[in-house]
């Protein structure tokens, strides 16, 4: 006997619903998944220097509320106990659903013994900004590993730029930070260039930084050691904007020059991944600069900065 019509469309929304939940179990949209956590499990030993560093920069901040509002982090590998326990509250905004039993996994414990209560919610956060603010309207609110992965996500670079560099304005007046990609791409673990200390995964250097105000049709910044293979063959080296300058452990330089020290202290070669992620921080906001060593030839430079709240 056949389905009516009114039975058909309920089962079509459950079975979108269903494949909907699976493929982003699976990928969450090339930003999280299955795959990602796995991949996790297996490195966070050899990303444990690039946690600690995180987590150093993490206790710098004292925050000024008991709730705190998790925007990403595909269950916080990266993140820091120690500082999520300082908090009484947390809400985790993700839109991988197995975000909720990995963070159980990684950081449960801690925040059971710290007295912190946590609850997750499967999400789209950037979508529902506002939204969330209003209803978070005292808490601290933290992007974890999420702003620098909305190019591999929307693949869509002038919207991708669009919607970062209005976070700031739709947080006016919050406390807020992030910590996310800047660059990403390989490098040489066997060759030393000349005159340069290399960082590398055991021996973990971040470095201070300010990037300067932005400046509109200037030259991409060449994002490996050579012109020729930093471009990709797609790149209008015309139609980028970077910011003026970069001030990296108190020294200003070109923004370019700072790029490039940071590319030449973990022996950066062939093409990196520019993540769209300069205008997150408003010009002048202290931040600090960490590698991520990601695979033994491909390495990731976070920026992780905090904006205070406005007082009135």
């Amino acid at each position: 006997m056949p389905l009516k019509p009114q039975e058909v469309a309920p089962n079509n929304a459950l079975r979108r619903h269903m494949l909907a939940w699976l493929a982003d179990a699976m990928h969450a949209q090339e930003t999280g998944g299955l795959s990602w956590h796995w991949s996790a499990y297996r490195a966070r030993h050899a990303w444990a220097s690039s946690k600690e560093a995180i987590e150093q920069f993490l206790l710098t901040y004292k925050p000024q509320t008991h709730e705190l509002l998790l925007i990403g982090g595909s269950a916080g590998w990266m993140m820091s106990s120690k500082w999520l326990s300082q908090f009484k509250q947390i809400t985790i905004i993700d839109i991988d659903p197995l975000a909720r039993f990995f963070f159980q996994y990684v950081h449960g414990g801690a925040l059971k013994r710290s007295g912190t209560t946590w609850r997750f919610e499967r999400r789209d956060a950037l979508q529902e900004l506002p939204l969330l603010l209003k209803m978070h309207p005292n808490a601290l609110v933290f992007f974890d590993n999420v702003l620098g992965q909305q190019c591999i996500r929307l693949k869509d670079e002038a919207l991708v730029e669009r919607i970062l560099s209005r976070i700031k304005q739709t947080l006016n007046g919050r406390a807020w930070g992030s910590i996310h990609d800047v660059y990403s791409g390989p490098i040489d673990s066997e060759t030393l260039p000349t005159k340069v200390t290399p960082i590398t995964p055991n021996k973990i250097s971040s470095f201070t930084c300010q990037l300067g105000a932005m400046t509109h049709g200037m030259p991409l910044i060449h994002k490996g050691i050579d012109k020729q293979t930093a471009l990709g063959p797609d790149t209008d080296p015309e139609a980028d904007s970077q910011p003026q300058h970069m001030v990296l452990n108190g020294v200003k330089k070109s923004f370019e020059d700072g790029s490039q020290m940071l590319l030449q202290a973990v022996n950066a070669t062939g093409e990196w991944k520019d993540h769209l992620s300069v205008e997150v921080f408003a010009p002048n906001t202290p931040s600090v600069m960490i590698p991520w060593f990601f695979k033994p030839t491909y390495c990731h430079w976070l920026q992780a900065g905090f904006v205070q709240a406005q007082s009135h």
